[in-house]
């Protein structure tokens, strides 16, 4: 399955089980893209504690998620990240 979602300006809380209680029946092979706007990678020169455990808790659900950077993205974090396939 894909889902596709946006803006969420680094709140994940639509994807606590309470929220999106779906999320029980998806694997790994299941896709959130975030539209836009993703704001996980946002802390300017390096990540914080914060943003660490919000990664990882993302990390760690059932599903994959992706992303598409948006106009709100701290992108000299971003292009400095390496690039894998």
């Amino acid at each position: 399955m894909i889902y596709n979602t946006g803006d969420t300006h680094s709140d994940f809380s639509r994807f606590t089980e309470e929220n999106f209680p779906i999320q029980s029946e998806m694997t790994k092979d299941d896709y959130i893209i975030i539209c836009g706007d993703f704001g996980g990678v946002w802390t300017f020169e390096e990540e914080c504690r914060r943003e660490k455990e919000a990664l990882d808790w993302l990390n760690n659900k059932n599903f994959t998620t992706l992303f598409v950077d948006g106009n709100h993205e701290n992108y000299t974090r971003l292009y400095n990240y390496p690039i894998e396939e």
